[in-house]
């Protein structure tokens, strides 16, 4: 059965001040998420002015940030320090809680994805993870590039472990080229446009709009115009417990929201860089 456009949200400028672009497509008042995903941000800035160049907590979900083009330097409260390039991804399990910072080197763009734990994991010790480019599985087809992150697409499967059968995913496609992905039928399944303009079962997508996409096990995704085009598969099984959001934070009962406020203030996520201070 194949995969068509269900629905279209178009992503929300959050900054967009001539340095940088932030859009967020994820979460909106017309859907909270998609699979485990409740955060999507996508973003291109060209100073050392990052997006959490400052200490700053998360609790109750698990962090990936993926570099489409740039570098940056991770430091968090567990004594993790790691540099990440183009087509680098790295993941924060953040459990009950940690702090974390990232530094840019000059211009970034990239993505940085929330998804919320189950609730028997949102109290988890935190743990962090990164994977290099190199050791992402790269299919290749006419026209086409498919980077598998997590979960599995076209054969691949993704070295990154996340939570809620996630899978992420980002397809390169040369100016009219077409491709069929074979996907798993259990995940719910979004399309988000990096760069350019696609084409999936007669319904078009354009840079900074997600699809979600309708049940089935293919989606044919045609590259439409002159330029090359850039995608992120995202998705995966429908998201586990309430969803409740406090800045950094993501619980599922509001009790577990105020302990995760009294113990950041109190130090208990860590410290870095003096903060709490």
């Amino acid at each position: 059965m194949e995969r068509t456009i269900a629905s279209i949200l178009p992503a929300q400028a959050v900054i967009d001040d001539g340095d940088m672009r932030l859009f967020r497509a994820l979460p909106q008042e017309q859907r909270i998420a998609v699979g485990p995903f409740v955060f999507i941000d996508h973003y291109r800035h060209r100073s050392q002015r990052g997006i959490g160049d400052r200490p700053h907590p998360h609790a109750g979900i698990e962090v990936v940030s993926y570099l489409l083009q740039g570098g940056v330097e991770h430091r968090d409260s567990m004594g993790f320090r790691d540099r990440l390039g183009p087509g680098d991804a790295q993941f924060i399990h953040a459990g009950r809680g940690m702090l974390h910072a990232e530094q840019p080197a000059g211009g970034r763009h990239g993505l940085q994805l929330w998804l919320s734990l189950p609730p028997e994991q949102k109290m988890d010790e935190p743990a962090y993870a990164s994977i290099k480019a190199a050791d992402i599985p790269c299919v290749e087809g006419e026209g086409s590039r498919l980077h598998v992150v997590a979960g599995d697409v076209n054969g691949a499967h993704g070295p990154m472990a996340l939570s809620g059968g996630a899978v992420f995913a980002r397809l390169q496609l040369e100016a009219g080229a077409q491709v069929a992905l074979q996907v798993d039928a259990r995940p719910e399944l979004s399309l988000y446009v990096l760069q350019g303009q696609i084409d999936v079962g007669g319904i078009a997508l354009i840079t900074g709009e997600l699809g979600l996409l309708s049940g089935g096990t293919r989606v044919r995704i045609a590259a439409q115009g002159s330029e090359a085009v850039e995608v992120a598969l995202l998705g995966g099984l429908p998201v586990q417990g309430e969803v409740l959001f406090s800045g950094p934070f993501v619980m599922d009962t509001p009790e577990r929201i105020a302990q995760a406020r009294r113990d950041f203030a109190a130090g208990r996520m860590g410290r870095l860089e003096g903060v709490p201070f």
